[in-house]
């Protein structure tokens, strides 16, 4: 058995509810530091979930299973809300630069950030 189970429905509500208030926290504050945090501690459950189920010789492989199928949907989600709020994080850095230059009245460099070629495609 698992030591975080999550064919319990009780953690995954938990764990939804704690990724939840991580993204509106992150989306208050705009940073993007709070989902890679999230998104961290997923994957390291997910290494605990697949160090455990190799270390048991009979373990019911379909409890953990299902456990590591959310882990992987809980950092899908996570990874795709650190992307979103990266975005959110360069655009607003842009904004207090583009008022900083507007202030010495000099010409406006457009920037770009790592992220545009994936923003633009998608």
């Amino acid at each position: 058995m698992p030591i975080i189970d999550f064919t319990n429905p009780i953690y995954v509500v938990v764990a939804l509810v704690l990724v939840l208030l991580c993204i509106f926290l992150a989306k208050q504050y705009k940073k993007n530091t709070i989902p890679c945090i999230v998104l961290l501690v997923f994957l390291a459950i997910l290494v605990g979930h697949t160090i455990e189920l190799s270390a048991l010789e009979n373990a019911d492989v379909s409890t953990y299973a299902v456990s590591i199928a959310v882990d992987e949907i809980f950092i899908f989600i996570s990874f795709l809300t650190f992307l979103w709020l990266d975005r959110i994080q360069v655009e607003e850095s842009k904004k207090k630069k583009s008022n900083k230059k507007s202030k010495k009245d000099d010409e406006t460099v457009i920037e770009k950030d790592g992220l545009d070629v994936l923003w633009k495609k998608v």
